[in-house]
This record gives structure tokens, C-alpha cells and sequence, in this order.
């Protein structure tokens, strides 16, 4: 060995150090940037579409999007489940709604035309969102809380905090806090969130909205879920799920005579799936919703055999009836 090894080495991993050094420090600004892209992005996404609705200040700095049509009594307000806004999840159902009653769609913070809020993405700081949202927009109670799958949770948890406002619930293949233990979900899950990032990076939403150019319905939809802003929040829920669950079934209670439907997907199965695993999955997900209507003396359980995650979609009339039954029973509760 050479006299000069030692100094060489000694050289070559202050040179490597240095490297390390400030690749991380790019490395961090990198990220600073994209998250500041996001924002960026986020706010030319939102002004790029008019929002149907109104942006109302929840909090100083800070608007939320809600868009109310129709009349009447009691205010239907609709939740959207995870990685949806108010257009991309109800507009099938929110028209038919509004013919019979008043009826509300809004956005979550950092989706669809609401801004980010610097509050932990759990479930208490989004009711106290919408909350401050009905206040701000001169809605008053009693209200009907309707939400799809995430939303399913939402709005029990708006309930248990805010109960003397809500006169019904209708859960639409709503998600329940014990699901991650109770489904063996398939293999592929644990990728999704990665895969939403490599979407969000690549911004495929361009390529695909040229193809769908004719429907400026879906194209808002499309660029308003697949902003950085919108997608980080969706990856941050997700990954931070159990967290989340925990915190709605730390305030999960019974709801007494609280009147509550659930209607249950039929077409649990999903790829890579057996139809022997598919049935195990469905028979569970009834059993859990069932559990859930379960806690109130007036619960009724709905099947959508012919539908998927997306009920509201798939058999939108299912949702509407489910609705309507709802204010026409508290309408006549309201008369006695």
C-alpha cells in the first residue's frame, strides 16, 4: 500500500461528504419548491374553472367552497369521500336532490376551489370546517348529512360533535374506523399512494383531458383532483388512515333514535381478488355497515346489488330515494 493511500481516502470521502451534503440540501429545496408548485398550481387550477358556488371565509385568509340549489327543509349537505370535491362526487345526485329540497355540495380544504388549511388532515378539524362553512353561508339546521365512503365517517363524527344540528344520516358505502383490520385487502394497496404521486408528477390529467375536451364537467373534475395540492392531501389521509380511524372510533357512540341509512355497495370485489376472497370482503362489508345502523333504534340498511364503490353513480337513484325518505321523515317528525 502506498504511503499516500491514507490521505487519498481521507480526500475522497470529504469529497463524497461534501456531495451527500449538498445533495440533500438540494434535495430540500426541491421539495420546497414542488410543495410550493403545488400551491401554485392548486390556486391556477381552481381560478382556471369558475367555481359553481360560493368561496366563503371560514377563518381570516382563508375560503371554502360550498354550492347550495333548491329549497325547503331540512338542508341536505352532501361529504365526498377521499380524493373527491364536491363536482367530482355528487353531481349525478345533487340536481334530483334539489328538486325536492335544498341540498349542498362543498369542498374539503385543499380540494376542488376550498384553500389548504394549516390543521391536521383528521376528522375533527373537518367537521369543525364544515361547521364554520354552514355558519358562513347562512345555512341553518336541522341538516341531513350525506356522505360517500370516507364521508361515511365524517358525517357520524359531525354528529357526535355537533348533534342538536343533525336530524339524519345516509351513508353511501360509507367506510367504517375498523376496516383496515377487519379486510384483507389485495397485494397492490399498499402501492396506491406511490402511484398517485407518479400520476400528479407526470401531470397525466393533461393527456387524458384532450380526451375527454367535450365534457368540461369531467375535465374540472379531472384537473381539480390531480392538482399537487389535492393529491398530497389525498396521500396524506391515506397513508395516515389508521390514525384517522382511530380518532373516529375514539367518539364513536351510539346515536339513540337518530335515524340512519346505509347503503352497501354489491359489487365489493376489486382486481386481484378470487370470487371466494371478493364474497369474504362483501359479507364483511355488510356485516359492518349493518353494524353501524345497529346503533340508532331507527336504522335502515340498503344493498346496491348492481353497484360498485360509487353508488351514486351507478345507481344514483338508490341515493336520491334514500335521501328523500330522509327529509320526509323529518319533515313529518318536525309537524308532531
Amino acid at each position: 500500500m502506498s504511503p499516500t493511500s491514507p490521505s487519498l481516502g481521507r480526500r475522497l470521502l470529504r469529497v463524497v461528504g461534501r456531495i451527500v451534503k449538498w445533495g440533500a440540501i438540494g434535495f430540500a429545496l426541491l421539495l420546497v419548491c414542488v410543495a410550493v408548485y403545488g400551491r401554485v398550481l392548486h390556486a391556477r387550477e381552481a381560478g382556471r374553472w369558475k367555481a359553481p358556488g360560493q368561496l366563503l371565509a371560514v377563518e381570516p385568509g382563508r375560503n371554502m367552497h360550498m354550492y347550495c340549489t333548491g329549497t325547503g327543509k331540512p338542508t341536505v349537505v352532501l361529504e365526498a369521500g377521499l380524493g373527491d370535491f364536491s363536482l367530482s362526487s355528487w353531481r349525478s345526485v345533487q340536481p334530483q336532490i334539489s328538486a325536492f329540497t335544498r341540498v349542498c355540495s362543498y369542498d374539503r380544504a385543499g380540494t376542488g376551489w376550498s384553500d389548504v388549511s394549516r390543521a391536521p388532515l383528521m376528522p375533527t378539524a373537518m367537521v369543525n370546517d364544515l361547521h364554520a362553512l354552514l355558519g358562513a353561508a347562512g345555512e341553518r339546521p336541522p341538516f341531513v348529512l350525506a356522505g360517500h365512503s370516507l364521508g361515511g365517517p365524517l358525517v357520524r363524527h359531525y354528529a357526535v360533535h355537533y348533534p342538536s344540528e343533525v336530524a339524519g344520516l345516509v351513508l353511501v358505502d360509507g367506510s367504517h374506523e375498523d376496516q383496515l383490520t377487519r379486510i384483507n385487502f389485495p397485494w397492490w394497496a399498499d402501492y396506491i399512494y406511490p402511484v398517485f404521486r407518479g400520476v400528479n408528477f407526470l401531470r397525466i390529467d393533461r393527456v387524458l383531458g384532450g380526451l375527454i375536451a367535450k365534457d368540461t364537467v369531467a375535465q374540472r373534475s379531472l384537473a381539480l383532483t390531480s392538482t399537487t395540492t389535492a393529491v398530497n392531501n389525498t396521500m396524506t389521509i391515506g397513508q395516515s388512515l389508521p390514525t384517522f380511524m382511530a380518532a373516529v372510533k375514539k367518539d364513536a357512540r351510539d346515536f339513540g333514535d337518530l335515524p340512519i341509512t346505509a347503503l352497501t355497495a354489491g359489487r365489493m370485489g376489486v382486481v386481484g381478488m378470487t370470487p371466494a376472497q371478493a364474497d369474504t370482503m362483501q359479507r364483511a362489508w355488510n356485516a359492518m355497515h349493518q353494524e353501524i345502523v345497529a346503533r340508532t333504534t331507527r336504522g335502515r340498511w340498503i344493498l346496491a346489488e348492481k353497484s360498485q364503490h360509487y353508488i351514486q353513480r351507478d345507481q344514483p337513484e338508490l341515493v336520491i330515494d334514500a335521501v328523500r325518505v330522509m327529509v320526509d321523515s323529518v319533515r313529518a317528525s318536525t309537524k308532531e
